[in-house]
């Protein structure tokens, strides 16, 4: 009966470790840096010059919902330094696009005509 019970207790701890060891190590689809150099790439071709915006990109596991996908992509422009304008990189899409889905305008900020919302 003891080493039944101790089997069975090897068996759910090793499976306990395997599960958790594939969730550890399954990392984001594309790195936050490769992310923000398609950000780049997409206000470029809007006519950006790299010099005029900033972009910060994190990767959240659990973002899907949030954030319209794992990576929460904000940009804030130059000369629009109170506004944060909110980016999605729709990585399962065949052609991986960077569309904006949202603009935070942060305190102090009355005006509601976005220079570059798209």
């Amino acid at each position: 009966m003891l080493n039944r019970n101790a089997a069975l207790l090897i068996i759910i701890l090793a499976i306990s470790i395997l599960s958790t060891g594939c969730n550890i190590s399954s990392g984001p689809p594309e790195s936050e840096e490769s992310v923000k150099q398609k950000v780049v790439a997409h206000l470029i071709s809007k006519g950006y010059k790299e010099s005029e915006f900033n972009i910060e990109v994190k990767y959240y596991k659990s973002g899907e919902s949030k954030f319209g996908g794992p990576y929460a992509i904000n940009v804030v422009f130059n000369d629009e330094p109170n506004v944060i304008y909110g980016y999605k990189y729709n990585y399962k899409s065949e052609n991986k696009d960077i569309t904006q889905n949202g603009v935070a305008p942060m305190e102090g900020k009355n005006d509601k005509n976005f220079k570059h919302a798209e």
